[in-house]
């Protein structure tokens, strides 16, 4: 199976996009949790994990 990607884009700046390949068997994983939870959709799961992130390693001086 083809690795799964995630693209970082924003248009409204000069940042370069970003793409990100991840693991097929967390994508699974995914979206089997997706699946069992009606109200989650896999775009609230990925922004669940990166608020999950950025709370759990922002700096103070961020």
């Amino acid at each position: 199976m083809s690795p799964f990607k995630l693209s970082l884009i924003n248009p409204d700046n000069d940042d370069p996009d970003e793409t990100v390949e991840l693991d097929d068997s967390v994508v699974q994983e995914l979206k089997k949790v997706v699946d069992a939870t009606p109200e989650l959709t896999i775009g609230d799961a990925l922004r669940e994990g990166v608020q999950h992130v950025v709370r759990a390693r922002r700096r103070p001086e961020l």
